[in-house]
């Protein structure tokens, strides 16, 4: 038995936009990697004073506000921290981002401040 002669091999290119779509690609991953690493390690908690106050910025969501207080949530990030405006203060908009100065307040559980003003 004898084997047929094969056919030549064709030569197959890549297409020429082949290139470019690839390094858009590894880009975007990049980008992609980077911001979603950032904000699962943002922090609301920006410093800490030597007169023991924080300072916190972030997004604010209202968790009880009405015309004489308000508690909510700031957040950056996958972290957030509860705090305490002093009566009186106008109630930051939901979503606003807000920086504020308060004290570490435990008696209100963890990661809990009590603003020493308005925001």
């Amino acid at each position: 038995m004898e084997n047929p002669p094969s056919a030549p091999a064709s030569v197959r290119r890549r297409p020429f936009w082949g290139l470019p779509v690839v390094v858009i690609a590894v880009v975007v991953i990049v980008a992609l990697f980077v911001v979603g690493f950032t904000g699962l390690f943002a922090n609301p908690v920006r410093s800490v004073n030597p007169d023991g106050t924080t300072t916190l910025a972030g997004g604010f969501e209202p968790y009880q506000c009405n015309s004489t207080a308000c508690d909510g949530y700031i957040s950056a990030g996958a972290r957030s921290v509860f705090v305490v405006f002093p009566r009186g203060c106008t109630p930051p908009a939901r979503g606003a981002t807000i920086s504020v100065v308060g004290k570490p307040a435990p008696d209100l559980g963890n990661a809990s401040y009590r603003a020493t003003a308005c925001s």
